[in-house]
């Protein structure tokens, strides 16, 4: 039963993890410590999958842990630090949840459109959103510039942009 368990909470993880992260990071505005939060929400969501009711949606369920995640998050920082209050994190995360379904969209649409990049650019990605390198270790890495690196990550971000929105506006009727 344990490995059932586990298959269904990766699973439903899984199919959450973007739309949570997407949360954490509007929440707290810093990258790192939305990866450190999204670490501590899984962990709670495993902790507690047992008592998980698989008749509620799961993600519903796992932007309530993130919350109450990022509240201790909040309350842990400096007095001094600006934070958002509990109104507005409650706020983003109904946010969260209505546009998950836009949020898997997007992300399918942009899973395509990498495809289509080159393999140069499509390794200065990987270096750079994957492997959060800075655009410095980049250059030295690929043999190039730093400007030809920024502007490589400037086109291939407007080109996947462009793409995404594309297929956007054409599965919704909006485009030609």
């Amino acid at each position: 039963m344990a490995e059932l368990d586990h298959r269904m909470f990766m699973k439903d993880f899984l199919a959450a993890e973007a739309v949570l992260k997407g949360y954490l990071l509007s929440a707290c505005g810093d990258l790192n410590a939305a990866d450190e939060l999204l670490g501590e929400v899984s962990s709670v969501l495993w902790e507690k999958f047992d008592k998980y009711d698989p008749e509620r949606p799961f993600q519903a369920w796992a932007l309530g842990v993130a919350r109450l995640e990022l509240l201790k998050w909040r309350q842990s920082l400096a007095r001094g630090r600006e934070v958002l209050s509990p109104e507005a994190i409650d706020a983003l995360a109904d946010t969260a949840g209505q546009c998950s379904v836009e949020i898997d969209e997007r992300l399918a649409h942009l899973r395509n459109c990498l495809q289509s990049v080159g393999a140069s650019t499509r390794r200065v990605l990987r270096l750079r959103y994957w492997r959060r390198l800075k655009v410095g270790q980049i250059a030295r890495q690929v043999g190039k510039s730093t400007a030809a690196i920024e502007m490589t990550l400037v086109r291939a971000r407007r080109g996947l942009r462009d793409c995404v929105e594309g297929k956007l506006a054409r599965a919704t009727g909006g485009g030609s």
